[in-house]
């Protein structure tokens, strides 16, 4: 669901999101579009939780200040920030992981979490990376595959109570006391 107060930007996702056909008739493309659209059962479903944005937006906020508060000093581990010009949402909180100085990679990490109980995600695979991409990009994408390999994600749910992530911070600094002995 796209939400805008701003008439080009809505004519420009309207033109888009139907298939950017520049002639309907004859189905002419001049850009790549998509054909996403929402029913409307799902239309009014996204229009019932808008009504919840703002306390959505706090409680992620808040859930990103107790990981950046609580992770921000392990030595190997970079927590998400928010840039000095941004008002982030954090859909996601994610962590950079590197392996030297935190004691385990982020697979590692990962495993570790997994086995408290604790289901955290990877960065997504970049696209080139994809099997079912392969060969389609010319050029290796150096960022995107360090991020891949050192970025975890971790649970961040607008449902996840501050005793789960105290839980979910606690197993993450248990490594470092573990690393330290």
């Amino acid at each position: 669901m796209i939400v805008t107060d701003n008439g080009a930007w809505a004519r420009r996702s309207r033109y888009l999101t139907t298939q950017a056909k520049d002639d309907p008739l004859e189905y002419i493309h001049c850009e790549i579009g998509y054909n996403y659209r929402l029913t409307n059962v799902l239309a009014s479903m996204g229009c019932a939780q808008m009504e919840h944005l703002e306390d959505f937006v706090a409680t992620k906020r808040r859930i990103a200040d107790g990981y950046s508060e609580s992770l921000s000093d392990l030595p190997g581990l970079t927590p998400l920030r928010e840039a000095p010009w941004a008002f982030g949402t954090f859909w996601m909180y994610t962590v950079l992981v590197e392996a030297e100085l935190y004691g385990m990679d982020s697979r590692a990490l990962l495993e570790h979490l997994r086995k408290a109980g604790i289901q955290a995600r990877p960065l997504w695979q970049p696209a080139h990376l994809s099997p079912a991409h392969h060969g389609a990009y010319p050029t290796g994408c150096p960022v995107a595959e360090r991020l891949n390999r050192t970025a975890l994600s971790l649970p961040c749910s607008v449902g996840l109570k501050p005793e789960d992530q105290r839980r979910v911070i606690d197993a993450i600094q248990s490594v470092s006391i573990q690393k330290g002995q």
